[in-house]
């Protein structure tokens, strides 16, 4: 199994299990989305006075770029190691102490998850830029109830509910899209039309790559091998 864009068979794989439709198995990140628990809270209120989250620990360049000019236009506020505005550290309790969760069960990535919903706009930068290739950074602004800012596969309308995110790419500049952000957060109406796709659940493509998740790998792998005739198959492998 390889889920990363630079992903290759080594040519003595019965079955190669990878994030593209056309792999022996394909394996999203669009898995666990309408829980019927969260491991933290999400908020009820978004923010008017800053508009975008992002947090990022791994600081490629071509994602801080993109986030240090778009900041510039915008007020936002970035928990990462990358680009911190907010004091550094863990500090999403303490902008948001309702992210401290019940009896304190939630780890410091719920806190960042958490925090993340009290924005109405997700930063969302992939490390690679490669069709069908949506990570979490993705679903997680959905699942936070966020509008995600999205640069990354070019196909993303296909694994994305519709109208459910903002194509940072289809801009000619950073200050176009910073523009397009303020006007959409002030417009109640046209904000709204990004979480119409709520109230019809799982449909299309965004259907198919739920279907196709880390969630139900293990059986849809299990079927694969039995067609295939498992471990009697004729060229089947076998590893000790």
């Amino acid at each position: 199994m390889d889920i990363e864009p630079a992903r290759k068979r080594t040519g003595h794989e019965d079955i190669f299990i990878g994030y593209h439709a056309g792999d022996d198995v394909q394996v999203t990140y669009a898995g666990k989305f309408f829980r019927i628990i969260h491991n933290y809270h999400v908020a009820t209120k978004k923010r008017d006075d800053v508009l975008v989250y992002w947090s990022s620990s791994r600081c490629f360049e071509h994602r801080n770029k993109i986030a240090r000019e778009l900041f510039r236009h915008i007020p936002a506020h970035s928990f990462g190691r990358c680009e911190n505005n907010v004091g550094g550290g863990d500090r999403a309790l303490d902008f948001y102490p309702d992210c401290a969760g019940r009896a304190n069960k939630t780890e410091w990535w719920d806190h960042l998850h958490c925090a993340m919903s009290h924005y109405k706009f997700v930063l969302a930068i992939e490390n690679t830029i490669a069709e069908s290739y949506a990570t979490e950074k993705l679903y997680y602004a959905l699942e936070a109830g966020s509008v995600p800012i999205y640069f990354g596969a070019p196909n993303a309308r296909d694994l994305a509910p519709p109208g459910s995110f903002i194509d940072g790419s289809a801009f000619s500049s950073l200050e176009e899209l910073a523009g397009y952000v303020k006007k959409l957060a002030a417009d109640p109406v046209a904000y709204a039309e990004f979480h119409a796709w709520r109230r019809c659940g799982v449909l299309g493509g965004y259907g198919r790559n739920r279907l196709a998740s880390l969630d139900t790998l293990p059986c849809r792998l299990c079927e694969r091998a039995s067609r295939m005739g498992g471990r009697h198959a004729p060229n089947a492998t076998t590893v000790s």
